[in-house]
Parts: C-alpha cells; sequence; structure tokens
C-alpha cells in the first residue's frame, strides 16, 4: 500500500511551487524611505543604494541589501539602533529623544487585519 500516489505528489509540488513564487513577487513597499524630524520631511533615501547617511540631529543611518537601520545616535537610550534594519512599510523606526521618524511608504495598500 502507497501512502502517496503520483497525483499526490504532484499536488503537494505544485502548491510548494505556487508559495515560492508568491514569496517572490510580493511587494515589499517603495523603493525609498523617507526620514520626518518634528513630522517634517528633511530626507528622502534611496533604498538600492547601500550607503551610510549623516543627520543633522546626531544620527547615522544604514541602508544595505534594500533595509533601513539607525547605526549610532546621540540619544540616551539608544532604542532606534536596538530595533535593527527594517524593509517593510508596517514597521518604522522612532527615535523620539531626537523627534526622527523613518519609515518606507507603502507601495500598495496592505492589509494588517480586517475585522467585524
Amino acid at each position: 500500500m502507497r501512502l502517496l500516489t503520483r497525483y499526490d505528489l504532484l499536488i503537494v509540488f505544485g502548491l510548494i511551487a505556487i508559495v515560492l513564487l508568491l514569496s517572490m513577487t510580493r511587494d515589499r513597499g517603495s523603493s525609498f524611505a523617507e526620514v520626518y524630524h518634528d513630522g517634517r520631511l528633511i530626507r528622502t533615501i534611496n533604498l538600492k543604494v547601500d550607503s551610510e547617511y549623516s543627520l543633522e540631529v546626531g544620527m547615522l543611518i544604514k541602508v544595505e541589501g534594500g533595509r533601513i537601520s539607525v547605526i549610532d545616535s546621540d540619544c540616551p537610550d539608544k532604542l532606534c539602533i536596538l530595533q535593527g534594519a527594517v524593509d517593510s512599510p508596517n514597521i518604522p523606526i522612532v527615535c523620539v529623544p531626537n523627534r526622527i521618524v523613518i519609515k518606507i511608504p507603502a507601495g500598495r495598500t496592505e492589509v494588517d487585519v480586517i475585522s467585524q
């Protein structure tokens, strides 16, 4: 008695291929990040170019592999550094003492939760 027939394997591999294809073509948001100070846009950063950027408020921002992170800050708690690298429009980097928000604009509308 066989556990899996030829058709069962075909269905399993087909589903795996669909999942891989969908995960590779998923929209990760925009190809740039926006840096706000006191709610005012002060810089737009291209996420396709690996580089480091210095801000006048005492922060050093790094872009690597399409992800953005804060690598140095003169704020006392350093939570913005501990947050790590971000590549999703759903997760901003916030430094409250420096009043900085770094966010990636959504490339298209993303649904987090639907409640009824």
